[in-house]
C-alpha cells in the first residue's frame, strides 16, 4: 500500500469514529426539532382548515363570559337599589306600622311589595315578601299573606321554617285544616330544635284536633312529651294528650 492511499485509510477510519461518537444529546436534539416542526406544520394546516369555527367558538365564549360578568354586575346594582328602597319598610314593620309596609308613603317611600314586584331577582326582594306576608296575615288578610309566603325563600332554616309556620296560620284562618297540617309539619321538621320546634308541633296537634284527627293529635303531643323534653310546651302537651285520651275512651 502506498503511503498517499494510507493516509486516505487513515483519515477516512477517523471520520467514520467521529460519527459513531456523536453525543446522543445532538441526536436526541434534532429529532425534537424535527418533531415540533411537523407538529407546528400539522396545527397551522388543522387551523387553516377550521379558521371559521374556531373564530366562532372563541366568539361564544367572550360573549358568555362578558354576559356573565354583566349580569352580575347588573344584580349587584339592583340589590343595592333594592335594599335602600327596602330599607323604610322594614322600620315601618319594626315598628308595627303594617299600613305603611304594604301600601309604603307616597312617593317618598316605597312599600313592601313594591320592592318584591320591581327587583324580583334580589335577596330583598325575598325580605319584602316576608314582611308583606307577615303584615297581610296580621291585617287578616290571610290569601293575601299566603301569596306573599309562598314566594319567600331563605337558607337561614330558623326563618324559613317561621314562614312555613306562617303559612300554617294562614291556612288555618281559612279553615284549610289539611294545607295547614302540611305546612306545620314542615314548619316543625326543617330546623329541628327545642325552642321553635314544640311550638310549631303545638300548632300540628291543634289542626289535627279541630279535624277531629284524635289520633294523630295524641301522637304529636306525645312527639312533644318524648322529643322535647325541656320545652315550655310539654307540660300543655301532657294535659292535652291527657285529655283527648279521655274523650277517646268514652
Amino acid at each position: 500500500m502506498t503511503k498517499i492511499k494510507h493516509l486516505e485509510e487513515k483519515a477516512k477510519k477517523k471520520a467514520q469514529e467521529q460519527t459513531n461518537n456523536s453525543p446522543v444529546e445532538f441526536t436526541q436534539a434534532k429529532e425534537s426539532e424535527v418533531n415540533a416542526q411537523i407538529i407546528w406544520n400539522k396545527s397551522e394546516e388543522f387551523f387553516s382548515r377550521n379558521k371559521k369555527n374556531i373564530t366562532i367558538i372563541l366568539t361564544i365564549i367572550l360573549v358568555v363570559v362578558g354576559g356573565y360578568l354583566g349580569w352580575r354586575y347588573y344584580i349587584s346594582e339592583q340589590e343595592k337599589s333594592a335594599s335602600a328602597k327596602l330599607f323604610p319598610a322594614e322600620q315601618f314593620f319594626r315598628n308595627d306600622s303594617l299600613a305603611k309596609v304594604l301600601r309604603g308613603e307616597g312617593k317618598k317611600y316605597w312599600s313592601a311589595p313594591k320592592v318584591a314586584q320591581e327587583y324580583s331577582l334580589t335577596k330583598s326582594a325575598d325580605l319584602a315578601h316576608f314582611y308583606s306576608g307577615i303584615a297581610y296575615l296580621r291585617e287578616a288578610k290571610f290569601k293575601e299573606a299566603i301569596k306573599e309566603l309562598k314566594s319567600f325563600s331563605s337558607s337561614d332554616k330558623i326563618i324559613q321554617a317561621r314562614a312555613y309556620a306562617l303559612l300554617g296560620d294562614a291556612y288555618m284562618e281559612l279553615n284549610q285544616l289539611d294545607n295547614a297540617i302540611n305546612y306545620y309539619r314542615r314548619a316543625s321538621n326543617y330546623y329541628i330544635n327545642q325552642f321553635y320546634s314544640p311550638m310549631y308541633l303545638s300548632k300540628l296537634a291543634l289542626a289535627y284536633e279541630l279535624k277531629n284527627d284524635y289520633k294523630n293529635a295524641i301522637a304529636v303531643y306525645e312527639e312533644i312529651i318524648k322529643e322535647h323534653y325541656n320545652s315550655q310546651e310539654r307540660p300543655n302537651a301532657q294535659k292535652y294528650k291527657a285529655r283527648l285520651e279521655a274523650m277517646m275512651l268514652k
